[in-house]
């Protein structure tokens, strides 16, 4: 939504050429000999800066695009740039070394925000002024159509970018207001009316129209949809016509999903419109929607919006609807939206737009499961439900929550943006969804860390492949600068910031003897690899394991681990379970070193040390991780190898060996893209095997486990990870595919290796090896893949890199197979989409129906079909081709359309695999286990009662759930008794075991031994924690069953003060872990004729809520209402 109101300096094509610096003189093959390179930097920065803002003003943009010779000469000087800092690149590799670790670290990060400058000139600026000139088809007759045309353009790319997350069907709405002069003269575009809101479709309106191009492509590739879509925008003189009127003014609505409600069509790609059938009101709205209604069924009820299976399914549709009659009641629009978003039930994003107020967008979240951001462009406003949808023109956004709960329990938020001052916050009206302001400050906007640089596909059909082309390279900046020569020998070195000299002094003097390394995912697998690496080297003067972040977490916690050093890995460094892990074992003395991907990431903070990976800043943007993988590796490897130079562990000779093995793989692994028309074809015998498993031995068990979860991220398969020689004793009569790692296979174990293959081959499984050049013997399998020959130390890494090729090419064969049904699919939606449709239409609709089956039946996808999806599939195809008896097959007649199609959506559901993204995935909000439990058994009171010899580990859940609760309000524990009891069946005994505090100056009855009566008695029968006052000495003392299991051994009682008052949710977290006593007061309440207020208590004394009589707190809290 771009803002027209803004006065605009003009900018002349000199000033933007001369904006540009010229490049560095500086030779970039000696750039590391530079004595003032990073200052030089600092200036090429700071220059491209104010040029990248010159080029980003409208005036800016709009002389770019309207000037050919212009975008010829910027791209010139930009392309001289990018070579400088190509030879750049190419010289750190050769003489990083010379610079000092720091040095290194600000050169690279200097580097990379000029590449990102450079980046937005030539990709966001150049290309997209020639995109939009073709776009204006060369009639850029002023300013204000450069903008429209931009606004056009920014969206469609937004929309490039968002299809890796949903692709089935686009749509794209340009909605012109104009004043009445314009508006007459627009009146002549007839013919175009569609109730539907289909392709090309246009609405007038009172004070405009809409123009609307959508598309549904079942079959369709990753940028498809938008070629088309843009085509089609060029193509419409109609369009190009209003938008040369003096008085237009644009707002872009568009959208690309999954349809997830309602049948892939064109009538149901978004934006869907308030257009109905029973609409006897003046509004009109449009909407577009990210999630689903889930009662929309309910709601078209309510609408008297029936479903109509030939046109419009989605539950979107219900949106506008709302939207319009609520608007319609006399609402004003954002009143009016917030009213409608409070119908829907479900997790959902939404924007919309209605003619009651055309120059204010409506943005709308409820639930937790869908984003929408809101970013700061110059005179302008965008809207992405990814960040990435913004970064080609802002790296300034507003992320909207939808889980902020309003006072009355509903959640969501709702926005309007308007079109004077967009691009700002004053233009920016934030509410909740029962319509409380929420004011937007400074302190709510982000900044984006990734460019469009980070999220270009380039040439590459996926970006996974494009990943992991890219791990060589990431592996050789993760070296960059921290192998260096010394001598005859190499060596390593890393600076203060990545290992601190106080970490490197207790390392060297013996004080830190473990070595924890953590991650999750992905991360843990290379944990293991750095670990197999590290440990020959260190042990036995420091143990070195590798775990997952929450094992540690739950099960590896000391209380003091003051001689720990933790090595936490992770990509992004937001990852919540190796975060709270390092929290936690940061609090009992541990040391922690970071290897990391992302600057200035929680992690990063946390963090005594940061290691980064590769340049800092290596974004990926498929689901399944791989080029980071190998970037955690080698930077693991060079500290694990640093650190056993420092323990004086590690002798020169091996240290150059293993380094020089570490500088080869980049090239080794590049050498594997030549595998890959091989692999691709081994990969379809996978899809034969309905049983996977992924085997190595030894090093290679930590290749399995990578090959293993990718197969399993991309291929949506469960699959086993077993050594080599006890799959034989596991599950050899499951004939499955098998995958075996044994790069590096030690040369005395290449002929055990071979029996094993011959024993899986013997019993009808189906053996795929990934095996070192040269490694020639005979093979039980005719599925050899070999891998370059690398050091046994790091050649799993090969092994690895195979498995993910082997990964990504059984994914792209499993999605491919679908292919013919999502052709008989799309053309059966086609005769949908025309008319009434016979079963001749169907029949012919769904040929190629036969000939997959035909494939299924021998047995091609034996692995991958399910059989009910197989069998109700043959089901449809036979009912087909008997044409005529398909209308007595009472299950078919009512609607044969809809039985074919759910056969055929059902099997392509089973078949896809999208690759970059995944059915369930969790890729830009990491979430995990906080250890939110962890202080159940670490809080004062379980302290307490530890001190006098009682295991809180032990102790039942109820029980420590209880004591946490107390601990809130308990301001200190003067004493503790403990209680041993004894069980016979004529009596239960008690006797004290140890006391502490004021209690070993008090006497007891059960110093010798004595029958356990009174409140004890009560608390042993009850099972609960219970907070009572002494009858005899009136000390207010808590009573600690110890429950293990299903009988209680023991009993602590604790001398506590309470604190005065305490918050209501923590009175009410122990009324209900110690009994009925909330529920008892709040029943007491309500027959006393008053509203029960949960945060009343809160009024009142601590002990009197605790202790009190019932009634006696119930008419406290009455005489407050």
């Amino acid at each position: 939504m771009p803002d027209y109101s803004v006065q605009l300096e003009e900018v002349t094509a000199a000033q933007l050429l001369d904006s540009l610096p010229e490049p560095p003189t500086a030779d970039p093959a000696r750039a590391a000999e530079h004595a003032g390179l990073t200052g030089l930097l600092d200036v090429l920065v700071k220059e491209l800066g104010t040029a990248a803002a010159l080029f980003t003003a409208p005036t800016g943009c709009y002389r770019l695009t309207a000037d050919a010779d212009l975008r010829t000469q910027v791209q010139d000087r930009v392309d001289a740039h990018t070579a400088w800092l190509d030879g750049l690149d190419r010289g750190l590799d050769e003489g990083g070394h010379l610079l000092d670790p720091e040095q290194l670290e600000a050169v690279q990060r200097r580097a990379g925000q000029a590449r990102d400058l450079l980046w937005t000139i030539a990709n966001d600026r150049v290309q997209v002024a020639q995109r939009v000139s073709r776009l204006a088809r060369g009639a850029l007759t002023n300013v204000n159509v450069g903008r429209a045309c931009l606004a056009i353009d920014a969206t469609l790319e937004a929309i490039d970018r968002l299809e890796v997350r949903g692709r089935d069907s686009a749509g794209l709405q340009v909605w012109v207001t104009l004043d009445e002069r314009d508006r007459a003269a627009a009146a002549g575009i007839t013919g175009r009316t569609d109730p539907g809101y289909g392709h090309t479709a246009v609405t007038l309106l009172d004070a405009g129209l809409t123009f609307v191009y959508k598309r549904a492509s079942i079959i369709g590739r990753l940028g498809d949809n938008v070629a088309f879509l843009r085509a089609a925008i060029e193509a419409d003189d109609a369009l190009h016509t209003v938008l040369a009127m003096p008085s237009a003014r644009v707002t872009v609505l568009a959208h690309t999903r999954w349809a997830s409600v309602g049948r892939i069509s064109e009538a149901n790609a978004h934006p869907v419109d308030s257009t109905t059938r029973a609409h006897g009101g003046t509004g009109y709205a449009t909407a577009v929607l990210n999630g689903d209604i889930d009662n929309h069924l309910d709601l078209r009820d309510t609408l008297e919006l029936p479903v109509d299976e030939s046109g419009i399914t989605t539950d979107a549709k219900v949106i506008p609807v709302m939207l319009r009659r609520e608007i319609d009641a006399g609402g004003d629009p954002v009143r009016a939206f917030a009213a409608s978003i409070r119908r829907f039930h479900g997790s959902f994003a939404i924007a919309a737009q209605s003619d009651a107020d055309p120059d204010r967008l409506l943005l709308g979240v409820r639930g937790s499961g869908q984003g929408l951001y809101v970013g700061f462009a110059p005179a302008c406003f965008l809207v992405a439900s990814e960040v990435y949808g913004l970064v080609g023109w802002t790296d300034r956004y507003l992320r909207l929550d939808g889980a902020v709960v309003d006072g009355d329990g509903e959640h969501g938020t709702v926005v309007a943006l308007n079109r004077t001052g967009a691009g700002t916050l004053a233009a920016v009206e934030r509410y909740t969804v029962l319509g409380r302001p929420v004011p937007v400050t400074d302190e709510h906007v982000s900044t984006a860390e990734i460019t469009t640089r980070d999220v270009a596909r380039g040439q590459f059909e996926h970006y996974l492949v494009k990943e992991i082309t890219e791990a060589p390279s990431s592996f050789r900046r993760s070296l960059r600068g921290r192998i260096v020569p010394d001598g005859e020998h190499l060596t390593t070195v890393l600076g203060e910031a990545s290992f601190p000299r106080t970490l490197r002094d207790r390392f060297a003097a013996g004080e830190i003897t473990e070595i924890l390394l953590i991650g999750q995912g992905t991360a843990a697998v290379a944990c293991r690899g750095i670990a197999n690496v590290v440990r020959p080297l260190l042990q036995p003067a420091i143990t070195v394991e590798a775990m997952p972040a929450t094992e540690l977490s739950a099960w590896g916690l000391r209380p003091d681990m003051s001689t720990v050093c933790v090595v936490a890995v992770s990509q992004s460094g937001s990852t919540t379970d190796t975060n709270r892990a390092v929290d936690m074992v940061r609090a009992r003395g541990a040391r922690v070193l970071g290897i990391v991907n992302r600057r200035d990431s929680d992690l990063a903070h946390k963090s005594d040390g940061v290691l980064y990976t590769s340049d800092g800043r290596d974004v990926e943007m498929a689901v399944a991780s791989t080029k980071a993988f190998y970037s955690q590796v080698a930077t693991g490897a060079v500290l694990g190898l640093h650190i056993a130079r420092v323990c004086d562990r590690l002798a020169t000779e091996l240290e150059d060996t293993l380094l020089h093995a570490l500088l080869e793989m980049p090239n080794q692994l590049a050498e594997l893209r030549a595998l890959e028309p091989e692999i691709a074809r081994i990969s379809e015998v996978a899809l034969r095997y309905p049983h996977w498993a992924v085997v190595g031995s030894g090093p290679n068990r930590v290749a399995a486990e990578e090959a293993r979860i990718k197969l399993s991220e991309l291929c949506y398969k469960t699959m086993s990870t077993d050594a080599v020689e006890d799959k034989k004793h596991v599950d050899l009569s499951a004939e499955a595919f098998i995958l075996i790692c044994a790069a590096g296979t030690p040369p005395g174990q290449v002929r055990d290796l071979a029996k094993e293959v011959d024993i899986f081959a013997a019993h009808r499984n189906a053996p795929v090896i990934i095996v070192d050049e040269g490694m020639d013997v005979p093979w039980a399998t005719q599925w050899v893949v070999r891998v370059p020959a690398a050091h046994p130390v790091f050649a799993w890494i090969l092994s690895t890199a195979a498995g993910h090729l082997f990964a990504y090419h059984t994914a792209r064969a499993i999605d491919a197979k679908a292919d013919p049904l999502r052709g008989a699919l799309a053309a059966l939606e086609l005769s949908v989409d025309s008319g009434k449709v016979t079963l001749q239409d169907i029949e012919r609709a769904c040929a190629d129906l036969h000939p997959f089956l035909a494939d299924a039946a021998e047995g091609t996808m034996r692995g991958v079909l399910p059989s009910d999806t197989a069998l109700r599939l043959s089901d449809a195809a036979l009912l087909l081709r008997h044409g005529g008896s398909l209308v007595t097959a009472p299950r078919v007649a009512a609607d044969p359309v809809d039985f074919t199609r759910a056969r055929i959506t059902a099997a392509v559901d089973d078949l896809t695999r999208s690759i970059d993204s995944v059915k369930h995935q969790a890729k830009t909000v990491t979430v995990g286990t906080s250890r939110g439990d962890s202080d159940l058994v670490d809080n004062p009171l379980t302290r307490a009662i530890a001190d006098v010899g009682a295991d809180p580990a032990t102790m039942s859940y109820s029980v420590l759930v209880a004591l946490r609760a107390f601990a809130r309000v308990v301001d200190r524990v003067d004493g503790a008794t403990r209680y041993q009891l004894g069980w016979s069946p004529q009596r239960t005994t008690i006797r004290v075991v140890r006391r502490a505090g004021v209690s070993e100056g008090l006497p007891s009855r059960a110093g010798d031994g004595a029958e356990l009566s009174g409140s004890k008695r009560l608390a042993v029968q009850s099972r609960m924690v219970r907070l009572v006052r002494g009858a005899r000495d009136g000390r207010l003392v808590l009573l600690v069953p110890e429950l293990t299991g299903a009988r209680i051994n023991a009993l602590t009682l604790l001398h506590v003060a309470l604190h005065e008052t305490a918050e209501a949710t923590h009175l009410s977290e122990i009324l209900d872990a110690t009994g009925t006593r909330l529920e008892e007061i709040q029943a007491t309440v309500t027959e006393l004729d008053s509203r029960f207020d949960v945060d009343a208590l809160a009024k009142l004394p601590v002990e009197t809520v605790l202790l009190a009589p019932v009634d006696e707190v119930a008419r406290s809290l009455a005489g407050s209402a």
